[in-house]
């Protein structure tokens, strides 16, 4: 199963290698290395994005196999002292003929850390449901540096760094395979 060795094949060190790059191109500034695994046992698709402080550095992955990682730069805004928050939906099979979900992880990398934290962020939502980025922006007030949802049959979990260039890591799993995992 993936989850059993996310770096199997050193896959999560080139990954972050990749995003480490994306960061050394790029060059100074508030930016959020973000990358993440997929442990699903299905494939995750690209369903859309928002930023709110800062800009994608390239582009985000459209397509993550199961037991993939998927890497981008997300960076502050050019010339402007702002910082880099955002979130990336990807969609992917739910359990039990669920049919799709539309599953988030977001991040909040301040650029004045004076009483502001890093805060990561993720949520599921049902296939086609409208995100309400107001909503997800409010929820980020009472999020903190590690992120966990279980919902949907979706297991969700992800981190953020204190630094102002942090590793932004997040888990997608589906449920069912997470407690296979517990049983074996």
């Amino acid at each position: 199963m993936a989850r059993n060795d996310p770096n199997a094949d050193n896959k999560r060190d080139e990954a972050l290698a990749y995003v480490r790059r994306q960061k050394a191109q790029w060059g100074t500034g508030v930016s959020t290395l973000c990358f993440f695994y997929n442990a699903t046992g299905e494939t995750l698709f690209f369903d859309g994005e928002h930023s709110w402080f800062g800009r994608i550095y390239g582009s985000y992955p459209l397509i993550v196999q199961n037991g993939q990682w998927g890497a981008f730069l997300h960076v502050k805004r050019t010339a402007a002292a702002s910082g880099s928050m955002g979130y990336v939906l990807y969609r992917v099979k739910g359990t039990n003929d669920a049919g799709y979900l539309s599953s988030l992880i977001g991040w909040d990398n301040p650029w004045n850390k004076a009483g502001h934290s890093n805060k990561a962020f993720c949520d599921v939502y049902e296939d086609g449901k409208i995100v309400d980025n107001n909503e997800i922006y409010n929820a980020f007030s009472t999020s903190s540096r590690i992120a966990t949802v279980r919902k949907m049959g979706m297991w969700i979990t992800a981190t953020i760094d204190t630094i102002n260039s942090p590793l932004f890591e997040a888990y997608f799993n589906l449920e069912e395979m997470m407690l296979k995992l517990e049983l074996a």
